[in-house]
């Protein structure tokens, strides 16, 4: 019995690289002072999103904050915004953990600071979903309600 000759393996197609979403470079402690800093003259919260380039839900919430119009007018209303990344679960674990915040059970995970640096909130982002996206009206509420006086 013969075969047919298989058909030559069509290369995969080569997705587009996507831009990186935290700085992988960056020095978290550094940032995030400076924006503690930066909240405290401008009577803001500091909102830290921990995550990583590799998190397909960490890039939907980011891209959230930048589009959805309500959801970045009080981001820019209320917070100083600092993307802070975890690699791998391998980076600035000591620096969440001084927030009381575990990246390792799941990113993004959002902490708004105080203008002294000190964590009121630690919000794991799953409440926030809907479907394959975040609710922006969930995200809303959450940033509304944590924005301080």
């Amino acid at each position: 019995e013969r075969r047919a000759p298989k058909p030559p393996a069509t290369p995969a197609p080569t997705a587009t690289p996507r831009p990186p979403v935290y700085d992988e470079a960056a020095d978290a402690k550094k940032e995030v002072a400076a924006a503690v800093a930066k909240a405290k003259a401008e009577k803001k919260r500091v909102l830290v999103t921990l995550g990583g380039n590799w998190c397909g839900w960490c890039r939907l919430l980011d891209e959230l904050f930048r589009t959805d119009e309500k959801v970045s007018a009080e981001l820019a209303r209320a917070y100083v915004p600092v993307k802070v990344d975890v690699g791998r679960m391998t980076k600035n674990l000591d620096l969440a953990a001084s927030w009381g915040a575990d990246p390792k059970k799941g990113v993004p995970l959002l902490v708004v600071l105080d203008g002294k640096g000190k964590a009121v909130k630690v919000q794991e982002t799953g409440s926030l979903e809907a479907g394959k996206g975040h609710d922006p009206a969930k995200v809303l509420a959450f940033l509304k309600s944590n924005a301080g006086a």
